[in-house]
């Protein structure tokens, strides 16, 4: 990675960052996922608690039982409320459609992502707002995941990514 990151740079970053339904099998470095953590730990939270931790799914098992649940719940709740609704102001009709593909494609592969990390709120009785100290950790992991993908696996200081 460059030593210097220019503002322009952080801009395409935020600009280029989409929602991925079509995902690579591609095995995930651990230093790697590495770097991803340290940006979700580096957020700022509420009161600085940072109380959340991040679980890291690679096994094969877990994420096939996992992605059963989520297809079922596809299935059953998420996209007949999607297919009944209409599209955003401003999408079309055929674009809210290849979006609705996408998400079905998901829902069906999604356990053949490699890595999931699960970021996971600790204490207190869930709430519509209990989470909000967790998503700008959730969405530096985002950005630096996708910044990521750019480089070569290999920091400034020469140290590989694929330990």
């Amino acid at each position: 990675m460059p030593d210097e990151i220019h503002a322009s740079d952080l801009f395409e970053i935020i600009r280029s960052t989409r929602s991925m339904r079509r995902l690579k099998p591609d095995p995930v470095p651990n230093g790697l996922i590495r770097k991803i953590l340290e940006a979700g730990v580096c957020a700022p939270s509420g009161g600085n608690t940072q109380r959340w931790r991040f679980l890291v799914i690679r096994d094969t098992k877990i994420k096939e039982t996992v992605g059963a649940l989520y297809k079922r719940a596809w299935d059953e709740q998420v996209a007949p409320r999607y297919r009944a609704g209409e599209p955003a102001p401003g999408m079309s009709r055929e674009r809210f459609l290849r979006l609705l593909d996408a998400a079905e494609y998901l829902a069906a592969h999604i356990h053949e992502a490699p890595v999931w990390i699960v970021p996971c709120l600790q204490g207190g009785t869930p709430s519509r707002t209990s989470g909000s100290s967790i998503y700008p950790a959730v969405q530096n992991m985002l950005l630096v995941a996708r910044a990521l993908t750019d480089v070569v696996y290999e920091d400034r200081w020469g140290k590989s990514f694929s330990d």
